[in-house]
């Protein structure tokens, strides 16, 4: 609680704070797990650190939000008088914040994890309501936490999503067969999952965990995910294996819209990837091969 009111000093908006709380307590883990403790760990162990960061495919940008996160807590150990030295101070990641996944999943790849994923449980159904709104609007693991109920036009099957972070605000719609099990969701799973959660909260997607965001039941989806398609990496490489499909589909400015894009720049970026998974395709299986 004193580091959470230390952040608090530092950053004002609670996704923000929850989001360097998710990443504090991700690194205790490790050091939990490395047999290290915040007094011993050094900047050669932290390399190590974000090394297995690295491992998960992880964004430059996602991977200094971790860092700081380190920084922040050894800022607040020093204020204590606990610790003399802060070894994360001067650890900065350099390179592309952009750099998108490569091997792209093809449609059929991306229905078949929606199609495919078991409805058994008000978990499960939960889940599924956030795979189908990542593989088919391509939502952004910001904007599924922050969505809510009356965010989503069951009429007119829409979705609205706001503006998060550097993605601009639209208005999607909604594939077919996404609107019965979103009416379902929303009322009857959706209460079944507040009372499970035992949270008062408006979001669409709860945590029924302790944690405040859904960082943790995402880690939890992603794991299952990749048992089962090796091919998939995580939500991000959904989003982009989408984006690129709409690439080849649709006008660019169309497709700058639909992905909530703030420059056309980051459209094009996808342009790119498509044309190179496909030229990689080509090399693969060239019948003069």
């Amino acid at each position: 609680m004193k580091f959470r009111e230390h952040l608090q000093k530092r950053i004002k908006h609670p996704k923000g704070l929850g989001d360097n709380l998710f990443y504090q307590e991700h690194f205790m883990k490790w050091l939990e797990s490395e047999n290290l403790t915040v007094e011993s760990c050094e900047y050669v162990d932290l390399l190590s650190y974000v090394k297995k960061l690295r491992a998960k495919e992880l964004s430059t940008h996602t991977l200094n939000c971790y860092i700081r996160a380190v920084k922040y807590y050894y800022e607040y150990l020093q204020s204590r008088n606990e610790i003399t030295r802060n070894p994360a101070r001067r650890l900065y990641i350099k390179g592309d914040t952009y750099q998108l996944p490569s091997d792209l999943l093809n449609k059929k790849e991306l229905n078949m994890i929606y199609v495919e994923y078991p409805t058994e449980t008000i978990v499960q159904k939960r889940n599924k309501t956030l795979l189908g709104l990542a593989i088919y609007q391509a939502m952004r693991l910001d904007e599924l936490e922050a969505i809510k109920p009356a965010d989503i036009d069951l009429h007119k099957g829409t979705v609205y999503i706001k503006k998060t972070g550097r993605a601009m605000r639209r208005t999607l719609k909604l594939e077919a067969h996404q609107i019965l099990p979103l009416q379902e969701y929303i009322k009857e799973i959706l209460p079944q999952i507040r009372t499970k959660a035992n949270k008062e909260t408006e979001k669409l997607i709860i945590s029924t965990g302790k944690s405040p965001g859904i960082k943790e039941l995402v880690c939890d989806l992603n794991k299952q995910l990749r048992k089962r398609y090796p091919r998939y990496k995580n939500l991000m490489h959904i989003r982009s294996s989408v984006i690129a499909l709409w690439i080849e589909q649709k006008n660019i400015i169309e497709v700058q819209y639909m992905a909530g894009h703030n420059n056309i720049n980051s459209t094009e970026r996808y342009k790119r990837v498509s044309m190179q998974d496909l030229k990689k395709s080509l090399d693969q299986f060239h019948p003069l091969r």
